[in-house]
């Protein structure tokens, strides 16, 4: 599944006869008179589109007529056809056809994911990506055939402990089919966006962070454990001191917060409390300077491990971080979910997993990634053609999804094992990843090490 669509047309996703070899494409985008009729069955959004509506939009061989056959761009940068390349482009057109995917003749089955917003400014809602899952793998039994099923998304709204709904859907489908899930670590391994502290009940704790210039709007994260009893405030850089354990809605000339403390749920037992800023009234942007957070004991501490996240570096600057971050728990939802092969980046120039690679453990103390792979300057399928170099952990989990679908054509399809799929796959890929140099094995930064 891509967040920005794929370049159906490149050369990277078509057969020696150069017909497509994408089965189904989603595009979930798709609305009004053009979604009339094509509506994949059970969800009533988007237009389907299977292989031969792509190959007549091929066949057209201009791209501004194909489009009106089957309308998918990629306006993500190219992210969703550098990633589909790197699990499954073929190479053709590269020099000596030697730009190939891991897996470069599989049969491709694409959602293009709903962008609720301004175009490339807008956001992914996890429902839609949960439904891009279910359509995928019923596509699988439907046609009978094993899937591993990438996703080269990241968000940090949530526990990091598996336990969102999210997750635990994402873990649920485990035994659904023969599946598999591969999910990028993110890339928050430097981005100062994660800070755990502990709060003590002989002592108030404090903790900084800064806001930079021009940021229109950023949301803060704060878990923590239901039994513990204290008070939070915010300090602005204006000198206002707010109570944000209470539901706060503050809008003045320079500061615009919001704050919202939500309950457990039946899903995660922990309390969060989630505060927006927005610009005030006098201003174009957030209030930028030093924020301070306190937690002001009131009650019994019975734990005391506090943890908040800001949002990823897609979202804001790289000047808004925490003044003393943490950089363990980094890796982003829903790569922390259950039963997932979760992948970080590998830097082959250094030879050394990547500094941005998000890193674990999670929140309750499971191994994340579990294994790395070539993610710096990895050649991949551009948009409009041609190849392209592209660096994130998004490209380097298709690496692994193509090497898990080669796997289980070897298990499923050849009958050599017909169970070689879910978490008997993980650990077999997790068994024979090599370890890397310098890395503890298995270790927060590299998992079991490197495919």
């Amino acid at each position: 599944m891509t967040r920005g669509g794929i370049d159906y047309f490149h050369p990277a996703f078509r057969d020696g006869d150069g017909k497509t070899r994408i089965s189904y494409l989603w595009n979930q985008n798709i609305e009004g008179e053009a979604a009339e009729g094509r509506s994949p069955s059970g969800y009533g959004f988007g237009a389907e589109y299977d292989s031969t509506d792509i190959n007549n939009a091929i066949e057209t061989k201009n791209r501004q007529f194909a489009q009106k056959i089957v309308p998918a761009s990629d306006g993500m940068g190219g992210h969703g056809t550098a990633v589909a390349s790197i699990a499954a482009g073929d190479g053709t057109d590269s020099r000596g056809n030697i730009i190939r995917g891991s897996a470069y003749r599989a049969e491709l089955i694409v959602v293009e994911l709903k962008r609720v917003g301004d175009g490339n400014t807008g956001y992914t809602r996890t429902i839609d990506i949960m439904e891009g899952i279910d359509y995928t793998l019923r596509k699988a039994i439907e046609l009978q055939k094993p899937i591993v099923i990438n996703l080269s998304y990241g968000t940090n709204e949530g526990a990091h402990d598996g336990n969102t709904l999210f997750e635990n859907y994402i873990a649920d489908i485990n035994g659904i089919w023969k599946n598999m899930i591969v999910i990028a670590a993110g890339n928050e391994g430097e981005s100062r966006h994660h800070v755990r502290t502990i709060v003590k009940s002989v002592e108030n704790s404090r903790t900084e962070f800064a806001i930079g210039e021009n940021e229109r709007d950023m949301r803060l994260f704060i878990w923590k454990y239901f039994q513990d009893e204290f008070e939070i405030f915010l300090n602005t850089p204006s000198g206002k001191r707010i109570n944000i354990l209470e539901s706060v809605s503050i809008n003045s000339e320079r500061e615009n917060i919001d704050s919202v403390m939500v309950m457990p749920t039946p899903y995660n037992g922990k309390q969060l409390i989630e505060v927006q800023f927005r610009a005030g009234k006098n201003l174009n942007y957030v209030l930028p300077g030093i924020w301070g957070i306190e937690f002001e004991v009131s009650g019994k501490i019975k734990c005391g491990v506090v943890d908040m996240w800001l949002p990823t570096i897609e979202a804001i600057g790289l000047s808004t971080g925490f003044l003393r971050p943490s950089s363990d728990t980094t890796a982003t939802i829903p790569a922390t979910a259950f039963k997932v092969l979760s992948v970080g980046a590998y830097n082959q120039t250094t030879e050394s997993v990547a500094a941005f690679s998000g890193r674990g453990f999670t929140a309750d103390g499971r191994l994340v990634p579990l294994v790395v792979a070539a993610g710096v300057d990895v050649l991949a399928a551009g948009y409009g053609g041609g190849y392209v170099r592209k660096t994130g952990t998004s490209f380097a989990a298709p690496l692994v999804s193509g090497y898990a679908a080669c796997i289980m054509e070897w298990g499923i399809v050849n009958r050599n094992d017909e169970n070689m799929y879910g978490e008997k796959l993980i650990a077999y890929i997790t068994k024979y990843a090599d370890g890397v140099n310098g890395e503890e094995l298995p270790g927060k930064r590299q998992g079991w090490g490197l495919i």
